[in-house]
Parts: C-alpha cells; structure tokens; sequence
C-alpha cells in the first residue's frame, strides 16, 4: 500500500531506497548536496510580504534534457524554494507550465538562459504573458562561457545549502523530482542530468547580483 512505501522509505537509507524501489540508483561518493546537510520547511511560507519573487529557467527544448525554474520567495537572507516547473518534455508542454507559474506567482524578476535558444523561449513566454495583460520584467542572459558548468554550481553551493527547500513528503511530484536531481548531483563523477543545481546557480546569481548600471545626468532636453 501507499502507506506502507512511505514507511520504508522514512526508515532507510535515501540511497538505498532510490535503488530499491525507484529504480534509480546514485553514487553516495562526492555528493555536492547530500539530502541531510540541506534545509526544509513544511511548504507554508513565512508571514509578511517577501521582499523579493526571484525565478531562474534553464531552458530545455525535451530530447531528454529537463528545463528547470525554480521560483523563490525571498525574506531577508532567507530564501524559499516554494515552486519549481521541471519537466523533460517538449515547449507544448513546459512553455503553458512556465506561463502558468509565473502567472501564479507574479516574480518581480524572472532570468532564463540564453544559449541554445533560450533568449527565443523567453521571447514567446513574454508575449504569452502580455496576451494576458500580465507584465513582469523577463530578461535572458547568455551562460558565463570561460568557466564550466560544474564550477559554476560549486562555486554558489554554500548559498544553495542555505535555501529551504519544501521537504518531499509535502512537495508534489514534479517538485520531489528536482529535489532528487539536485541531492544526487556528483563532483567526482558523471551526472547524468545536471539542470537542477544549475538552475539554482543561476537563481543565487540573479538575486545576488547587480545587472544594471544607473548613471545621473541632466536631462537633454
């Protein structure tokens, strides 16, 4: 029964339950995100307004890549992952996802990858949203090409182990997915998919960092 998988699974081992009953084994040495060293809440999220809705998309167009955005409410120096789209579908599928997520949660800024296509994705899902007089401010930036991927995630992984993230008994489905992409990810090692963590590396580097320069000067005219 249901019940009874969700006791075994609260009574061994993490690893050992993902061999034994999903089907999806992982190597344990080199976890750059162990399941136990991160931080969870119950899903609801503190009083108060945040200060900030923050949403970072790795875009991925299906052929067995996952795009991954996860959507964070900041408060203070506390970020919560609260919701994420993480499929590995087609755009029919992920871009009404996309849509409607950012529809729910109205982010006052959202950044999506530009390479391979993604400055296109945000492009369509900008105008989707206008379609529906929903405006938010959507920009694509292309992927820092002198340092990899791998370096990238490492380098924010301090400010990733300080997120809290929905714990999996009251996170839906598609949530427990990106999770278990993100605990499963290796530094010692081939990672079958990565988009999880690098997505959250692009969402600490679009809350933490200054994309614009404001100058004073006289008006012209």
């Amino acid at each position: 029964s249901t019940a009874y998988y969700h006791a075994r699974r609260a009574n061994i081992a993490r690893a050992t339950w993902w061999a034994k009953y999903m089907g999806s084994p992982y190597v344990r040495e080199g976890l750059l995100f162990p399941a136990e060293e991160l931080q969870y809440y119950n899903g609801v999220l503190p009083d108060g307004e945040p200060d900030r809705i923050v949403a970072a998309c790795d875009v991925a167009w299906g052929g067995g890549d996952y795009l991954s955005m996860p959507v964070c409410y900041c408060y203070g120096d506390a970020w919560y992952i609260h919701d994420v789209v993480f499929s590995n579908l087609d755009k029919t599928v992920t871009q009404p996802l996309v849509e409607g997520k950012l529809s729910q949660h109205l982010p006052h800024s959202a950044v999506f990858e530009a390479n391979n296509g993604g400055h296109e994705y945000c492009s369509t899902i900008d105008t989707r949203l206008r379609d529906k007089n929903v405006r938010l401010n959507l920009t694509s930036r292309p992927a820092p090409t002198k340092t990899s991927k791998i370096a990238r995630i490492v380098k924010v992984a301090p400010e990733i182990r300080k997120m809290f993230f929905i714990q999996p008994k009251y996170a839906s489905q598609e949530y427990r997915a990106f999770l278990n992409q993100v605990c499963t990810f290796v530094i010692t090692g081939k990672n079958e998919h990565d988009d999880a963590p690098d997505s959250l590396a692009m969402l600490v580097d679009a809350i933490s960092s200054n994309f614009g320069v404001v100058t004073v000067m006289e008006r012209p005219f």
